[in-house]
């Protein structure tokens, strides 16, 4: 899927699932993950996550695909969508001749209507409807598809959103899409199929002997092993028990990097590591006040936290690889970053004196690692919030560790609330029942053109419930405006004067990816996008 920005007991789905470790052979590559999808369904809420992108793109294959260069490439259309009509925006394209559904039925025009109208049923729990919702017409025609926008709603995504994988009207009709795809996908258009589903252990699939769109699989199955665990993990890959895995950062990195078995390739991604912090009822009322947020950012040590994990180590070359991020809309390596974050710098003192300001008590009057007085403010309560993340991640948990110190130090409490990132993510981070959440959104280059949906008023993955009406209707703005220049300096205005002003989310850096891969098996490489590892797996081989 190329869109939005990109989680118990064993239960036997489809033929051949068995609690047994399936050694790699000649023919099949084992991917190991560490973290397990809920859903097979990417559309819908529980199914936004990475690692269920990872397994559908391979299955629902996309329309076109962001390439190791984050550049769009036709796939299932027979060329690039093209504007017909800037105002209204019409865009138009075409599904391949050969374009297929594996039980042998034509993908059509229709199968993208279909997907249309399914996202826009509100009886289904979509993650984002963003684009889709200023949609006035879909004209099929075969294989050929016209999409028309209202006027005045050039949707600047335009191309991200043609480009996603359709989904099957002739399976979607008549069924609650909520639960469609929840334990296996019955039907292929890419170059592997569903073959089954052994929760909490591994997910199988084979290569798709149906599929002419594009060249077939070179190996006969894929398997995902799910690893929740950062040391088993890279055990797993010591071992040869898995071949292929996409890790986060981790320090176990460096000593495989020296490890002549294995290929291990890294490099900047529109992967960004940030804190949200929570704006809704459910949320702890202190973290309402700004200055309590500008509290918090100013008590993390963003830098320190980057040397000490990232560079010291050896996970990047050095600190001009990884810069603290100053920008939620857009990464270093692109032309528009601008730092606008940066007034918010490291200062334990300056923390302590805007506490004391606004009549917080109970605090330390200096900072100290030994401290254990919390500060207490007027009609909010005690600074102590509970902090969320994904439970087994080892460099996840090394962060939190470091920021409850520093934020300790000033009398700031954080309390771990960790989980497994299916409860995490399916359930608690929608919830809004939380009060900061650490965590990485996965995007493309049209991420900063999507912005709106992240931070602005009502946004689909607005999971903050963040609203600055000015901020917001710059974010709109800028969601329709076509020129990428205007388009940029409308979304850093945004963040300038009232998204880093309101501080309602710490940035911390773009997360480099990693994949990492034995030296057995040929093809895998890093891509920077939501696209992911799998994007090319179809040319994989081992031997």
């Amino acid at each position: 899927m190329v869109g939005a920005v990109a989680l118990v007991a064993s239960l036997i789905v489809g033929p051949a699932a068995t609690a047994k470790s399936d050694a790699a052979s000649a023919g099949t590559v084992v991917i190991g993950h560490d973290q397990e999808p809920v859903t097979l369904n990417n559309l819908i809420t529980e199914g936004n996550a990475y690692t269920t992108s990872l397994v559908t793109n391979t299955v629902l294959a996309s329309a076109s695909v962001y390439n190791q260069n984050a550049k769009l490439v036709p796939y299932l259309v027979d060329a690039a969508p093209k504007i017909v009509k800037p105002n209204p925006l019409t865009v138009s394209f075409k599904y391949k001749a050969s374009a297929k559904w594996s039980d042998g039925r034509q993908l059509t025009g229709n199968d993208f209507r279909a997907t249309y109208n399914t996202i826009m049923n509100p009886n289904f729990d979509i993650t984002s409807r963003e684009g889709w919702e200023d949609i006035a017409s879909i004209k099929v025609n075969g294989k050929a598809v016209t999409v028309t926008w209202k006027k005045g709603k050039a949707y600047a995504a335009w191309d991200a959103l043609v480009a996603t994988s359709p989904y099957p009207a002739h399976k979607m009709a008549g069924q609650n899409f909520n639960d469609l795809y929840r334990n296996s996908i019955d039907v292929a258009s890419g170059p592997f199929k569903f073959v089954s589903w052994q929760k909490g252990t591994q997910l199988v699939l084979a290569k798709n002997t149906a599929f002419t769109a594009g060249p077939k699989a070179k190996v006969d199955r894929v398997i995902f092993r799910y690893i929740p665990s950062t040391p088993s993990l890279f055990q797993a890959l010591q071992s040869g028990e898995i071949q292929v895995t996409e890790p986060q950062p981790q320090l176990q990195i460096v000593d495989i990097r020296k490890n002549s078995r294995f290929k291990v390739q890294s490099g900047p991604g529109y992967f960004w590591e940030h804190m949200d912090i929570q704006f809704g009822p459910k949320g702890h009322p202190a973290l309402k006040q700004a200055f309590v947020r500008q509290a918090i950012i100013t008590g993390i040590n963003r830098n320190q936290i980057k040397q000490a994990l990232y560079v010291s180590p050896g996970l990047v070359g050095s600190a001009k690889e990884l810069p603290v991020l100053q920008s939620h809309i857009f990464k270093p390596f692109e032309g528009n970053y601008q730092p606008n974050w940066k007034k918010w710098s490291f200062s334990q003192k300056k923390v302590i004196t805007m506490l004391k300001a606004k009549g917080c008590t109970g605090g330390p009057n200096a900072p100290s690692a030994n401290n254990s007085a919390v500060w207490s403010c007027p009609n909010v309560g005690k600074l102590s919030f509970r902090f969320t993340t994904t439970s087994g991640n080892q460099l996840r948990a090394l962060t939190f560790e470091i920021a409850q110190k520093q934020l300790k130090s000033v009398g700031i409490e954080l309390i771990p609330r960790f989980g497994p990132a299916g409860t995490v993510f399916g359930q608690v981070l929608p919830s809004g029942d939380w009060d900061i959440f650490m965590f990485t959104w996965l995007g493309g280059p049209t991420s900063s053109s999507t912005s709106f949906g992240l931070y602005g008023c009502g946004g689909d993955q607005n999971y903050m419930n963040y609203c600055n009406k000015k901020g917001s209707a710059l974010l709109q703005k800028a969601q329709f405006t076509p020129d990428p220049a205007a388009r940029a300096k409308l979304l850093n205005e945004a963040e300038a004067k009232y998204l880093s002003q309101d501080v309602m989310s710490v940035p911390m850096y773009v997360r480099p990816g990693f994949l990492i891969n034995s030296t057995s098996v040929k093809g895998p490489v890093l891509n920077p996008t939501q696209q992911g590892s799998t994007w090319n797996a179809q040319g994989w081989t081992v031997g």
